[in-house]
């Protein structure tokens, strides 16, 4: 968890390069879990808590505290993915790459998995993607993209 706390200082050292929502409620990000059937690992929940969603240097951080009717929203671009290319229901979409079509997603599984982040590729059936682990937890994926932007 101290990762998280480091992201959230360097977000606000760099808060001229962010263009975040702002606060959510409790009972947003719970409605949120429920309509997706998932638990939100700790560090994306802090985040969405405290930022909801954004721009942090031009990167488009997927939240919660829109309507789910487009980008950014966590729970619009989570459900498309499930429907249009069977993303496994324990996904949850939080940011493209910008580039190939390639997505990352938190596995909110409740296994051992839970929290890490994974890549994928849009247009490619689930059961014949290759997921790639790319961080440990949300927080290791936005202080890396944070220490990218601020180095």
């Amino acid at each position: 968890m101290k990762s998280i706390f480091k992201a959230f200082e360097l977000i606000e050292e760099y808060e001229d390069d962010c263009d975040l929502l702002g606060t959510v409620s409790e009972e947003e990000v719970r409605k949120a879990e429920n309509r997706l059937g998932l638990v939100f690992p700790d560090s994306f929940r802090l985040f969405v808590l405290k930022y909801g969603l954004g721009d942090i240097f031009s990167e488009e951080i997927y939240g919660v505290g829109i309507e789910p009717s487009g980008i950014p929203s966590t729970i619009w671009i989570t459900e498309l993915l499930r429907k249009e290319m069977e993303l496994a229901s324990n996904l949850l979409v939080i940011y493209n790459l910008g580039y190939n079509n390639q997505y990352y997603a938190i596995d909110c599984d409740e296994g051992d998995s839970h929290g890490e982040v994974y890549s994928f590729v849009e247009g490619i059936p689930y059961e014949k993607q290759e997921l790639k682990l790319e961080f440990d937890s949300f927080a290791d994926f936005l202080l890396n993209l944070l220490e990218e932007n601020t180095n």
